[in-house]
C-alpha cells in the first residue's frame, strides 16, 4: 500500500501528468456544480399541481397561485347573467393537472360590465318567428306559460324576470325572455321532438318550437365544467321521442347530456330513470322556472 502511495506522490511532481488531472478535475467540478446550480433555481423536473380556479374573482385566484409562482392571463370573457362580474369561468390547463413554476394559466371571466341590447317586439309573433328574432337580438327564450286564446302558439306577452317589459328597454346580451303564449280553447297538443345529439341551447330551441319546456338537466361525469356543458349533447330524455302529438302544450322534458360520443350514436337510448308523467302547464315563480341542472359525480 505504501508503495502505491509513494508511486503516486513521485508521479504528481511530474508536471506533464499534474497539469492534466487538475485540469480534469476542475472539469468534473464545474460540471457538478452546473446542474446543482440548475436544480437549485429552476427546480428541474418539479411540477405542482394547477389549483381549482373556476368560480374564484381574479384577485382571489392571484392569491391562490402565488406560491407556485404561475401566471395568469384573460384570454376571453363572456357574460353570464347568473354569474358574478369578473368570475372565471373556465381555465386552461385544468385543475389538478401536473405543471412547472412559471407556467401561464389562460382564463376565461365573466365580463365586468354586460353588453346591453335591445329588447324587440315579440308580441303577435308565432313562437317560431320569436325564437328566430330573439337570436338576433343576442337573447334567448326562457320559460313558455300558456292561456287561454284563440291566438294559439302567438305572444301574447314577454317578460323578463318575472315583470313585463317594453320593446326598446335594454337587458344584458344573452338574457332569457320568457314569454305567455295562447293555446286555444279545444286542450291543443303537440308533439316530443327528437333530439338527440343537441346541446342544451339547440334542444331548448327545439323544445320551444313545439311549445315545450326544458325541465331537469342532468350531465354524466364527463362533463366537469362550464365550457364542457356547452358543448355536451343530449344522449336521453324523459318523456321519450315518439312522433305523436300526445302532450299538453308547456309540457317539461327532462335531458341528459354527455361528451361520450359512443353514448350520443348509440341507435337505442335509455333513460338513466324510468320516464315520467308529464304535468300539465302551469305558471310558475321565477325561481322555479330556471331548468334544474344536476352533474353526476
Amino acid at each position: 500500500m505504501w508503495k502505491v502511495i509513494r508511486f503516486l506522490q513521485r508521479m504528481w511532481q511530474i508536471p506533464y501528468v499534474k497539469h492534466p488531472v487538475l485540469g480534469v478535475l476542475l472539469l468534473v467540478v464545474l460540471i457538478v456544480g452546473s446542474f446543482l446550480f440548475l436544480n437549485l433555481f429552476t427546480r428541474h423536473g418539479a411540477e405542482y399541481p394547477v389549483p381549482n380556479l373556476v368560480g374564484e374573482s381574479l384577485a382571489d385566484a392571484e392569491g391562490l397561485v402565488k406560491n407556485l409562482r404561475l401566471r395568469l392571463e384573460v384570454s376571453d370573457s363572456t357574460y353570464i347573467i347568473t354569474k358574478r362580474p369578473g368570475e372565471i369561468l373556465d381555465q386552461q390547463p385544468r385543475a389538478g393537472e401536473m405543471v412547472k413554476k412559471g407556467r401561464r394559466i389562460i382564463l376565461s371571466i365573466n365580463a365586468l360590465s354586460p353588453q346591453l341590447v335591445v329588447v324587440p317586439n315579440l308580441v303577435g309573433e308565432t313562437i317560431r318567428q320569436a325564437l328566430i328574432v330573439l337570436e338576433q337580438a343576442g337573447l334567448t327564450v326562457g320559460r313558455l306559460s300558456f292561456t287561454p286564446d284563440i291566438a294559439i302558439n302567438n305572444v301574447l306577452a314577454q317578460n323578463f324576470k318575472g315583470v313585463a317589459i317594453a320593446p326598446g328597454d335594454s337587458i344584458p346580451k344573452g338574457s332569457s325572455l320568457d314569454l305567455v303564449l295562447g293555446n286555444g280553447f279545444s286542450g291543443a297538443v303537440t308533439a316530443m321532438p327528437e333530439i338527440q345529439g343537441f346541446t342544451l341551447a339547440e334542444a331548448r330551441n327545439a323544445l320551444a318550437a313545439v311549445s315545450m319546456n326544458v325541465g331537469r338537466v342532468t350531465f354524466d361525469e364527463t362533463v366537469k365544467d362550464l365550457s364542457d356543458s356547452l358543448t355536451a349533447k343530449v344522449y336521453s330524455t324523459s318523456p321519450r321521442y315518439t312522433g305523436h302529438d300526445n302532450l299538453p302544450l308547456g309540457a317539461r322534458a327532462d335531458l341528459w347530456l354527455t361528451l361520450n360520443a359512443s353514448r350520443i350514436a348509440a341507435s337505442a337510448i335509455t333513460s338513466p330513470d324510468e320516464p315520467k308523467p308529464v304535468e300539465e302547464a302551469r305558471d310558475t315563480s321565477p325561481e322555479e322556472e330556471n331548468e334544474d341542472l344536476e352533474f353526476d359525480q
